[in-house]
């Protein structure tokens, strides 16, 4: 059966479509996209005439996707991510690399990334990045959605739905004030801590899922403890205080607060994981993505060791 509308479709369609399931708001998406409302609105429904289905339900004065609408957002991502290969790939035919690169980053690797950038930047003038700092499941969910190139992340699923390749060694230690009671005590074990309160990272963060598989997979539960929504507002918390907490290592290098806070010597620690640069399995990488993943697993030269 021929289906003669998808002649009809324009990329203006497609960019409005795309913007209001981004912003689930007409008038949010016709600000983002310096347009008036009414022409969103109008756009919209030359669409879904096309289509000859509603694209969007309004329930309780909220927009939502009908059936209809996922098929068209996962064509109209599908076509969006092709028109930017497409960009990509006739620049390269001359020479260099031109293009828009979208990278999502775990909150933690922030420090790590920035020496990446900087160093892909500085030799792809000509490339516009974009990056999104998140925690852990963010990230996933960004992958699931096809919003990134690619992203840098600790603690990939192993659903076999993600190709990824360790880059840079990961470590986490268990940091106190470093007047606390416990840095004057030798042969600790982490059960040794529990007595007094942690401070933990939200579940969705990867430095929390760390925390919680080493405490699984050693028997610990932990009786007392507060929960931050960053690594950094946990280091400004525990000085003064009888708090611990486990944290990436250059976190606590990076938070200006060195001469206030202490690692423990605690049995298992440090955690050693790896960074990971992770792209859907199914995803065709355009070629500011392979260069860039180049970037990733290249030392830098001059730069120091990665461990983050």
């Amino acid at each position: 059966m021929q289906i003669s509308f998808l002649n009809r479709l324009t990329l203006r369609q497609i960019t409005v479509f795309l913007a209001v399931c981004q912003h689930r708001s007409y008038s949010r998406a016709a600000e983002h996209l310096a347009l008036t409302q009414p022409a969103v609105s109008a756009q919209i429904r030359s669409l879904e005439e096309l289509v000859g289905q509603a694209l969007f339900d309004y329930i309780g004065r909220q927009l939502f996707l009908t059936s209809a609408g996922e098929l068209m957002l996962r064509a109209a991502r599908e076509l969006q991510q092709r028109l930017v290969h497409l960009e990509i790939e006739l620049t390269d035919l001359h020479g260099q690399l031109q293009g828009r690169l979208n990278i999502a980053v775990e909150t933690s690797a922030e420090r790590l990334m920035g020496q990446k950038l900087q160093h892909f930047c500085q030799h792809h003038p000509g490339v516009d990045m974009a990056v999104h700092v998140g925690n852990h499941d963010d990230l996933l969910s960004r992958l699931r959605d096809n919003l990134d190139d690619l992203a840098v992340m600790t603690k990939v699923p192993s659903d076999q739905s993600l190709q990824y390749t360790p880059f840079a060694e990961h470590t986490l230690e268990v940091v106190i004030d470093r007047n606390h009671p416990l840095c004057t005590q030798t042969g600790l074990r982490l059960q040794d801590l529990l007595s007094y309160p942690m401070l933990l990272r939200e579940p969705g963060s990867g430095t929390r899922q760390i925390t919680d598989e080493y405490c699984r997979q050693n028997s610990v539960v932990i009786p007392r403890y507060q929960q931050l929504g960053s690594n950094r507002l946990i280091c400004h918390a525990l000085p003064g205080s009888e708090n611990w907490s486990i944290l990436p290592t250059d976190i606590i290098r990076d938070s200006g607060l060195a001469q206030q806070l202490s690692t423990l010597n605690v049995h298992g620690f440090p955690i050693r994981r790896s960074w990971c640069s992770v792209y859907p399995r199914a995803k065709h990488l355009n070629p500011l993505s392979k260069a860039f993943l180049d970037t990733l697993h290249t030392p830098i030269r001059g730069a120091p060791r990665d461990t983050g």
